[in-house]
């Protein structure tokens, strides 16, 4: 960055910026692998993913993450597990589910 005449300050903030970055990516590399091992009852049928807001599809009886089946119903308004109308209002939220996973996370995440 000398080279093309930026100030020391700049270079040192642009350091500075660079080390955060690379604490993130370590930090976040270190949370995915702690919670790799999550439960079934805790992952997301359709993308396999740890749900946030798990939710019940009301025809087929299965538990999905909101935003999964959100974005699905975007593009097709039917339950993916039996192809019965369904919209978002439908989703029957899960609060116990969803307190135990966080609960989960939490004891998963407080050493890092």
């Amino acid at each position: 960055m000398e080279k093309i005449g930026e100030s020391p300050q700049t270079i040192m903030d642009f350091m500075t910026l660079d080390e955060r970055i690379k604490e993130l990516k370590t930090s976040k590399l270190s949370e995915e692998q702690a919670l790799s091992d999550a439960p079934e009852e805790f992952l997301d049928p359709i993308m396999g993913t740890l749900m946030t807001d798990p939710v019940m599809l009301p025809s087929s009886r299965n538990i999905v993450d909101r935003n999964v089946i959100a974005r699905h119903i975007l593009s097709d308004q039917t339950d993916p597990f039996n192809r019965q109308p369904l919209s978002l209002d439908q989703v029957i939220a899960q609060p116990e589910l969803k307190t135990k996973i966080e609960a989960w996370v939490a004891e998963k995440t407080k050493h890092l």
